[in-house]
């Protein structure tokens, strides 16, 4: 084959992977999108299978709702860590993932009793992908095609938390919203001595601002209601191509919008140290935009969820001790796999506590198993374990004569 067909060849190959309305990678995980929603709240709200948006917590503040963050009576640090493995298959291809996210983090600092400033990071969407598979391709020895997404889209809250008439929480955040998805697609040929490889790359750029109002409502003392409205999020995305032939690269920019999104919660004390939960979240569908792949495909997402918690005893045993969480959601996701097959995520949860050891502070520790989309339904599904570990400290918010 002459050097002129070979680069037509190649170029049109890796071009079909990056523009395919369905290729293989594509669908898995709904990689080219987002990538996975992450729920707000830290392992103790991950145990409780994210059902705690009308739970208080006056330790952590990497919380479902803001407005519990006004419970915080000293400056207090938290931090959450994620990690999940999970093995991918469709009918003809299967691959192992571990997914490090990036720590979710934030300070509080009271500013008078009941009300408290915030700051932090949190995640968004995650997505991780490494595939490789065969495609046939005419006039070409067998290529195969290796496969990477990275997608992180995060955002930096700002928030301000009021406690009202002592039974009544409210808060306001500006959200700062950035992130960026990697798609890197590398065609590889049995015959490496005649035909190099070709790679095509895609970099997408977020950047936005958005805001959210939430309220938590203790309404009697063994009834708690929580309400969160979450406005849409009108990104700018810049966006980078680049190929093996450096002539084919470009920039450009784009726009994309999530829809505002709402979501309801109670949790209500059944005995002693009891309490049941259970929240309802929801996103309408998103114009699919740059997604080109996903059009006719997006619907509403929606997460329904229930938590049974046995809090901590002050006396007794070390196992009175430790709080008890349990938990179960389900996710429906924006995205169709293929178009009018909706893609679910099913969960259990299981979690507890123990007080961090030389003052105020908490470590929470929690685990999920479940699994993403339907081998059925959707022709692919992710069996996955995730583990959580949060860690809170705190102290007076005050000067120390021998630190000056």
């Amino acid at each position: 084959m002459n050097a002129k067909r070979l680069v037509a060849a190649s170029i049109g190959l890796f071009l079909l992977v990056l523009y395919a309305e369905q290729t293989t990678g594509q669908s898995i995980y709904g990689l080219n999108y987002l990538g996975e929603h992450r729920m707000r709240g830290g392992s103790r709200y991950s145990a409780l299978g994210f059902s705690g948006l009308a739970i208080p917590d006056s330790l952590s503040i990497l919380t479902q709702n803001a407005a519990s963050i006004a419970d915080i009576k000293r400056f207090t640090f938290s931090v959450n860590q994620f990690l999940s493995m999970s093995r991918i298959g469709s009918d003809k291809y299967s691959s192992n993932q571990n997914r490090f996210e990036v720590p979710s983090m934030m300070i509080a600092a009271p500013l008078r009793k009941g009300l408290v400033f915030a700051l932090g990071y949190r995640s968004r969407f995650v997505g991780k992908g490494d595939f490789s598979f065969t495609r046939d391709v005419p006039d070409i020895p067998v290529p195969y095609e290796v496969y990477k997404h990275r997608s992180s889209l995060f955002t930096v809250p700002v928030t301000i938390s009021a406690k009202l008439w002592g039974v009544l929480n409210l808060a306001g955040e500006l959200q700062i919203e950035r992130g960026s998805i990697k798609d890197e697609t590398t065609v590889r040929f049995t015959e490496e001595e005649l035909y190099h490889p070709a790679i095509s790359r895609l970099n997408r750029n977020f950047y936005g601002t958005s805001w959210s109002v939430s309220a938590l409502w203790k309404a009697k003392e063994w009834l708690s209601l929580g309400a969160v409205f979450d406005a849409g999020v009108d990104y700018g995305i810049d966006e980078v191509y680049k190929f093996s032939r450096t002539d084919f690269d470009s920039l450009s920019h784009a726009d994309f919008s999530l829809p505002p999104a709402f979501a309801l919660g109670a949790a209500v004390k059944v005995r002693d140290r009891w309490w049941i939960s259970t929240t309802y979240w929801r996103r309408n569908a998103p114009e699919a935009s740059i997604f080109d792949e996903f059009s006719g495909r997006l619907e509403a997402e929606e997460v329904v969820s229930f938590g049974l918690e046995r809090r901590m005893s002050q006396s007794g045993g070390f196992l009175r001790r430790l709080p008890v969480r349990l938990g179960f959601y389900q996710d429906r996701w924006h995205i169709e796999i293929p178009g009018g097959e909706p893609v679910f995520s099913r969960f259990v949860t299981l979690g507890t506590a123990v007080k961090m050891p030389g003052g105020p502070g908490v470590i929470n520790l929690d685990i999920e198993y479940g699994q993403n989309g339907s081998s059925v339904r959707n022709g692919v599904s992710e069996k996955m374990v995730r583990f959580g570990i949060g860690i809170s400290v705190s102290e007076k918010w005050s000067k120390r004569r021998s630190e000056w």
